[in-house]
């Protein structure tokens, strides 16, 4: 779990600087809050290979030379999280091939992209409401905790089949989990899983078209071997919670913040509303909802860009570098909304592989409805503070996140 605290965690622009602008193509750092060294990759091409090449595995226990569960564990051992609840972390995100293949397969379906294409007038009501609701009152705001929050609590619940009335307090949980303070991350776990097992219960006596129900269904139906455990599913379902919360929230408050960041560029959104799909690319690459990817290991010795890589050692995606890499990216540094990405060569924000982030196609339409929903449909939205006054919090092995986002209409 990622560990909050006072301090910004990204590493250090001289050492991204060196990686993505071509000095080295990997460069030898340790990760905050970390003991044992990894390779840093943040150039474009490093990156890519990296997560393509099934040479490089995630799961550390398949390494003999990685001890002591590699830096995930450094990490979740920092954050004080007990063995016994890293499966809501590890499942599907830290595992490799076949296993890997077994679990996203279950909840592929959910994710279709298609499927996902049926919920806009729902993400659009939700959207409509809260954004109704708040210029109403008139005050400022903030767009983390009124606005983003909620609105992806309410989608996730809705994709997962989480009731209705049921969805604030799953929030309140996923909030707990995240504050990093062992009195409540621990006790939201709990809860969090308890209710999952319930609504398990609940959908295998009445099924409904949703995650819950179509995990109970393509398990009852898969064959041996292939199918999957109780726990397994509640641990799938926290882990689609977790990720449908947080990450879509930050960055659809960095999102917005860069472009009242950038005024010309928001009025030439607005003049032509149907830059919105690019604009979300270009978003997503600008910002990264995702700052590091998962450290990788080495199956055997690999030469990566260049630079031989010994078997058991690490390899960090610099996702964030990488889609700022000059070498791929013209004028990396600037937010163009018209940017046009070559073949081939698009952002990597969603990740890249088999691991590329199952839930791609919702965090897009998501953004299309959020950005549509507070910035052209209305033109009132503003910064409540001062710039300099916005304050960020630092997640360990990762990157800075807003605290918040005051505005008002």
């Amino acid at each position: 779990m990622p560990e909050p605290i006072a301090t910004p965690l990204e590493l250090t622009h001289a050492q991204v600087d060196d990686a993505s602008h071509g000095h080295a193509p990997l460069i030898r750092v340790t990760l905050p809050q970390t003991r044992t060294p990894v390779w840093l990759a943040a150039r474009y091409d490093v990156v890519k290979a990296a997560l393509g090449d099934s040479r490089f595995v995630r799961d550390p226990a398949k390494v003999a030379e990685v001890q002591g569960g590699g830096v995930g564990a450094e990490l979740l051992d920092g954050a004080g999280l007990p063995p016994e609840y890293r499966q809501y972390l590890e499942i599907l995100v830290m595992v490799d091939g076949p296993e890997h293949t077994r679990l996203r397969t279950h909840v592929m379906r959910a994710f279709a992209p298609r499927r996902i294409a049926a919920l806009r007038p729902r993400i659009e009501r939700i959207a409509g409401a809260l954004t109704d609701e708040l210029a109403a009152k008139g005050s400022e705001f903030d767009l983390l905790s009124a606005f983003a929050y909620p609105l992806m609590t309410n989608v996730i619940c809705e994709i997962i089949g989480v009731e209705e009335a049921d969805r604030p307090k799953v929030g309140d949980w996923i909030r707990d989990y995240e504050s990093g303070e062992p009195d409540r991350f621990l006790p939201g776990i709990d809860q969090l899983a308890a209710y999952i097992d319930g609504l398990l219960d609940r959908r295998a006596a009445e099924p409904a078209e949703d995650l819950a129900s179509d995990l109970l269904r393509s398990s009852g139906e898969a064959e041996e071997g292939q199918r999957l455990t109780r726990q397994e599913m509640i641990a799938l379902v926290f882990l689609l919670i977790n990720t449908g919360i947080a990450p879509p929230a930050f960055f659809t408050t960095d999102a917005v913040l860069a472009l009242l960041d950038h005024p010309q560029q928001l009025a030439r959104l607005r003049a032509e509303p149907g830059l919105l799909p690019r604009a979300v690319q270009e978003l997503l690459r600008y910002v990264s909802a995702v700052r590091v990817g998962a450290t990788l290991y080495a199956t055997e010795d690999v030469e990566l860009g260049g630079v031989l890589v010994r078997r058991g050692e690490g390899v960090t995606s610099g996702l964030l570098a990488a889609n700022r890499d000059p070498g791929t990216f013209g004028d990396p540094g600037r937010l163009d909304l018209t940017r046009e990405a070559a073949r081939g060569g698009g952002h990597i924000a969603y990740g890249h592989g088999a691991h590329r982030c199952i839930g791609a196609a919702l965090a897009n339409l998501q953004t299309e409805v959020i950005l549509e929903e507070l910035l052209l449909r209305r033109e009132g939205l503003t910064l409540a503070i001062e710039r300099g006054d916005l304050q960020r919090i630092g997640f360990a092995g990762d990157g800075t996140y807003p605290i918040g986002l005051p505005v008002r209409f």
